[in-house]
């Protein structure tokens, strides 16, 4: 009987610290899910700028001939760059 009962204190102690370690391990789970949350929530807001954030056709031709000047784009072929990168969602 004196074995039976050290035998089942070894694994009460076992079992014990195997709900630490679990309690540990949940602990970390949900910490990494935060993290990941974050992560995905800091990815989506620095992604491609919106059609709302592109400058005016204009405006980026005005940008494209002040650092190009031979360049043979017009404003139509600027506003289609600006079609282009709106649709590329």
């Amino acid at each position: 009987m004196k074995a039976a009962n050290k035998q089942l204190a070894e694994w009460d102690a076992e079992l014990n610290q195997l709900h630490e370690r679990n309690g540990d391990l949940v602990l970390k789970v949900q910490m990494l899910e935060q993290e990941l949350k974050e992560a995905q929530r800091d990815r989506e807001t620095n992604l491609a700028p919106t059609v709302a954030e592109l400058p005016e056709p204009a405006e980026l031709l005005n940008q494209l001939k002040g650092r190009r000047k031979k360049s043979r784009a017009d404003l139509a072929d600027m506003e289609t760059v600006l079609d282009l990168l709106g649709d590329r969602d």
